[in-house]
This record gives C-alpha cells, structure tokens and sequence, in this order.
C-alpha cells in the first residue's frame, strides 16, 4: 500500500509559557538546536509534494517559534490547510490579527477543566479566565475554534460540565482524549486513569454525541471496540495512522511516527538536516513497527481478541507506555467489557 502523511503534528518548539502537570514532552524551555526557519520552510515544501493535507502545529507553545507565521503561510502556498493548536495564553490580539492576515480560518485551545481546575493543571494561576476572553476574541474576528481536552483522575468529574460549557462558548469541535503515563505524568500519579474511568469517559462521550450544537470526537487513545464503539466514531477504529496516514515532526527536526511515542533513538525515524522528509517517508526499511504490524506479532488479550485484525493493538503511543511494546495494549474498552462480563470473548 502506497502511504501518504495526510496529517501531520509539527513541534515548532518546545519552549512553552505553562507548567503543565501531564505534560509529555516536559516543555518549558527550547530544545537544544531546534530548527532554523530556512529548515522548517523546505520541509513545508516537501510536506505540500507528499499531499499532507493538513498539519497542526504545537509547542510547547507554538506561538512561542520565533516563525511560526512563516510556516503557516508557506503550508498554505503548498495547499496544506493548517491549525495551530495553543494552550491560548498568546492567543491575543496582535497574534490573531497576523492569523487573519495569513489566511488562517481556526484555532485549537487545550482547555482542562473549569476555572481553578484548568488552572492547577496548567500551572497558571488565572490563566482559564484569560485563555476564555481570548477564544471570544478569535470567535469576534471570525475564526473557528475548537478545544482539546487531556481527561485524567483530576478532571474526569467535570466533563459533563465541561460539554455544556463549551458548547454555550460555540465550540465548533472538541476532541477528548486522556492523559497517557509518560513525561510529567508519571511523577504526578494523582493523574492516573484506571480502565474502569476510560469506560466512563467513553460513556459520557457516547452520551454528548447524542446532542446536537457541538461535534464531540475522541483521540486515538480512547478505545477500543466497546459495544458502543459507533456511538463514540464516526468511523470503526481501524488501527494506529502512525507511519502510514500521520506523521510527527519534531522541533529538532526528529521524524516520529506519532510525536506522542516515547522519543527514544529505537522510535525515531531519521532527521530532516541529514535527509530529506520525503527521502524518510519512502525509505521501505522505517516506520516498520506501524506499517508491519500483523497480527501475528500482537501479545496478550490482543493477540486474542476478535477485532485484532482491525485494532492491531489499538494507539501506539498508548501500548509502548503502558507496556514498552506496540504489540499489546490492555487499556482497552472491550477487554474491559469481556473482564466485566458485559460481552462475551470470542476467539479470533
């Protein structure tokens, strides 16, 4: 099968404004030799040659990247749609009036919780009040917003508020996803989710999709199979698009094939000052743990389930934090179902 990065997650930078919690990356300051602009600038022509369609961009903070305006317009001259994604705090107006005048359409906000909640999980005292007034900016001059919610132990009781929230805001699209037990989150065990909370957070998504006023859509990490799979997609779950349909960029210049993958040496695919983007993306001997796994290299309850063929093992970023290994994946809704008795086990 011919693959193409259809979407792409780009770190600009990882220099960031916040002292999030549950953060992966452990931003705050820059990476060591992040990519100069002439860098970034080829690569968004090499992504407009492979048929990306659309790239988001994030940080730490992008709006933190020294030319992220820059790489915003040279995307869209390569016909590549592209969306910052922000934690909203430079989402002011002298930056909102440079996205109008790029061609910009939308914007993504991470937002957490409800007032003090978002803020303690930020590290922001106050910070919710002044990201709200800037979402209500952007919508004043036109744009599309949407918001990202990283859902763990701490903010899992305020999503049914949250929706309603949100949806009087005019939210257009808000993606709930959870935290995974990688960076900042594994010294903060506060966070921790149990799989009896993923089949909650999969519920109440089931439930606000019923509604009309706001899409609600799920990460990849929220999954999989549970008896009400089609209530929570629009389409089944039909394995990790890392490697194949998405890519991760990172600011270094490290190629992923999903920058929330433990950036370890075994994970990374080559760097785009030593080669080319479009030389990594078609060389046959990369990406090989997401374009080669059959099913019969899956272990555990995966290598038995009756839709291994199509979950392969579910969000790769999940099973190699859970596990160290792409193979297996037990924060999973219908093993859940199955231990629980709710559906029986059929053999693969």
């Amino acid at each position: 099968m011919n693959y193409y990065p259809r979407k792409v997650v780009w770190e600009l930078t990882n220099a960031c404004n916040a002292k999030c919690i549950h953060c992966g990356s452990e931003s705050g300051p820059k990476r060591a030799n992040e990519m100069p602009v002439k860098d970034a600038l080829r690569v968004c022509d090499e992504l407009g040659e492979l048929g990306t369609k659309h790239v988001t961009l994030i940080g730490g903070e992008c709006f933190l990247s020294p030319y992220w305006d820059k790489v915003c317009e040279r995307l869209l001259e390569n016909n590549v749609q592209v969306t910052p994604l922000s934690n909203g705090i430079l989402l002011n107006e002298a930056n909102l009036q440079l996205m109008k005048k790029i061609g910009l359409k939308g914007v993504s906000v991470s937002i957490d919780g409800i007032g003090e909640t978002h803020d303690y999980i930020r590290g922001v005292p106050k910070m919710f009040d002044k990201v709200i007034s800037n979402i209500k900016q952007a919508q004043h001059l036109g744009f599309g917003v949407g918001v990202n919610t990283s859902v763990s132990k701490v903010n899992i009781h305020e999503l049914p508020a949250l929706y309603y929230f949100l949806r009087e805001l005019g939210i257009k699209i808000w993606q709930v996803q959870i935290v995974e037990d990688i960076g900042k989150a594994t010294r903060n065990t506060e966070l921790k989710l149990d799989l009896e909370d993923l089949y909650q957070i999969a519920k109440y998504v089931a439930e606000f999709r019923k509604k009309e006023g706001m899409r609600v859509i799920v990460g990849d990490n929220v999954g999989f199979y549970a008896s009400f799979e089609p209530m929570i997609r629009e389409q089944p779950f039909t394995g990790c698009s890392a490697g194949r349909w998405t890519l991760g960029i990172e600011s270094t210049g490290n190629v992923r094939g999903c920058l929330s993958v433990l950036g370890t040496d075994e994970n990374t695919e080559g760097n785009l000052r030593e080669r080319s983007l479009i030389d990594i993306w078609n060389d046959p001997e990369l990406f090989g743990v997401y374009r080669q796994r059959t099913v019969d290299k899956l272990e555990g309850f995966c290598a038995e389930c009756e839709f291994n063929n199509l979950c392969r093992a579910g969000c790769s970023s999940l099973s190699y934090a859970l596990t160290g290994s792409f193979y297996e994946n037990p924060f999973c809704l219908h093993k859940y179902e199955v231990e629980q008795g709710i559906v029986e086990q059929k053999m693969a």
